[in-house]
């Protein structure tokens, strides 16, 4: 029997490590939504790809509208004042190619967290 026993390991199709990785967002936040954690997770895969990431391209890659992607960007930032936040995760620049588009990078305490979320 893989992965049923309670003292098994869970089997490779677990959900376990996934229901971990969720947990550590909860310490954030138990409300948290998932397009908040999306958020962090997209600039971190943006980040491993060494493609540029912006506000509007988390719009399209979550599926949000303009303001609550910017939201979700700022929760991870320096916080924002309709939600909780200020996790400094996430540095925001202004694209040196086009001034309008801001540019999102983890900072290392992002960059932390997200690996810890692998391990």
């Amino acid at each position: 029997m893989t992965g049923t026993a309670l003292t098994d390991r869970p089997s490779e199709n677990s959900l376990e490590p996934l229901i971990q990785a969720l947990k550590r967002f909860s310490h954030f936040d138990p409300k948290m939504q998932v397009s908040t954690i999306l958020t962090l997770l997209e600039v971190a895969e943006a980040e491993n790809r060494g493609e540029p990431i912006s506000v509007q391209d988390i719009e399209i890659r979550v599926g949000l509208k303009s303001g609550t992607a910017s939201r979700n960007v700022y929760y991870w930032e320096e916080g924002h004042k309709d939600m909780r936040g200020g996790h400094n995760m996430v540095s925001i620049d202004f694209d040196p190619k086009d001034r309008r588009r801001r540019s999102l990078r983890l900072t290392a305490k992002g960059k932390a967290f997200v690996s810890s979320l692998l391990d």
